[in-house]
């Protein structure tokens, strides 16, 4: 968030009178601040504060996995009053983009995503640009061993394809091809123009850890291929995606080729576009909400810590990370 209170002006929050600042020092003594935000990938590396207002909220707040940033500490427990991360059942929501409807009304990610029962065919137009693809799939990385385990899912993948005479095409220091990272723009038309998959494959296995990766395939008219530990309903609408981690390797490779084989079944995959626009921004409502709970006084006094943080925050890493 940018500093002072430009963010809650940029967003006509209803109330702006909030002023941010990484300057630990702006006041004499550090229990003057309202609320205090601590990064979850630097809390390991920070000398906490040895004096705490009873008034004084403390934030959470993270946008890397949990499963990378484990935090165990037991003081943790009982000790952030709000959550801000990209956990959908955050205090705050911060995550990678936003979903809207056609009317620009925020729909989420959410936790209970409600799709259309029934999602109308894709366009005549959009099928036209469909048809021009060639190139099975492409992969943009630069981390080449991950928790996760993508790049053994792809050396998997490519093994299957062999059989096809055909590969999952691999950009940056991971792979044998490149794409000017100065240039990003052409690097996206090139997915859009050519490639029928995008394999958008999170680095760790978390809840809700669903990252900008994604907006690559959609926002290219790609069909995107996942691989997380997230529960995909809340993000994509179904018949979207084709989920690398669920079917594995032989499976996914099956219905990619049986896909663009099949050009009906290939345009289906992106029925999602008469209904719905992803972005690659925070929620301006979230940033609103923070600055809304500053301002109440009632709120704020009423406020309780989250005792079991380190088992929310940890999720099903919980034992092997904290416990072990």
């Amino acid at each position: 968030m940018a500093e002072g209170n430009l963010a809650f002006l940029e967003n006509k929050c209803p109330f702006a009178n909030c002023l941010v600042t990484d300057d630990s020092y702006y006041f004499s003594d550090i229990s003057q601040f309202d609320a205090i935000l601590f990064l979850g990938r630097d809390i390991s590396n920070i000398k906490m504060p040895s004096v705490r207002s009873p008034k004084q909220v403390y934030v959470f707040a993270a946008q890397e996995s949990s499963a990378n940033y484990p935090l165990c500490d037991e003081y943790l427990d009982g000790f952030f009053n709000l959550t801000w991360t990209y956990r959908i059942d955050s205090d705050l929501y911060l995550g990678y983009f936003t979903i809207l409807d056609l009317a620009g009304n925020v729909v989420g990610p959410a936790i209970d995503m409600k799709w259309p029962d029934v999602l109308e065919p894709t366009c005549d137009e959009l099928k036209i640009k469909l048809r021009s693809k060639s190139k099975l799939a492409a992969w943009f990385v630069s981390h080449c061993s991950t928790l996760s385990d993508r790049e053994g899912l792809v050396e998997e993948v490519q093994e299957e394809l062999r059989i096809y005479g055909l590969s999952v095409d691999i950009y940056g220091t991971c792979g044998t091809l490149t794409c000017p990272t100065k240039e990003p723009e052409l690097c996206y038309e090139m997915i859009e123009r050519d490639y029928y998959f995008y394999f958008a494959l999170e680095n760790s296995f978390a809840e809700d850890y669903v990252t900008e990766k994604l907006l690559t395939a959609l926002n290219n008219f790609a069909v995107p291929v996942v691989y997380g530990g997230a529960n995909y309903s809340r993000f994509l609408p179904p018949g979207s995606y084709l989920d690398g981690r669920e079917l594995g390797a032989k499976e996914l490779v099956n219905q990619m080729i049986d896909a663009v084989n099949n050009m009906t079944k290939y345009y289906d995959f992106f029925r999602w576009t008469n209904h719905y626009v992803y972005e690659n921004r925070i929620q301006a409502n979230e940033i609103c909400k923070f600055c809304e709970i500053m301002n109440d006084e009632r709120k704020i006094s009423d406020m309780s810590v989250r005792d079991d943080f380190r088992r929310w925050w940890n999720d099903e890493n919980y034992y092997y990370n904290c416990l072990e």
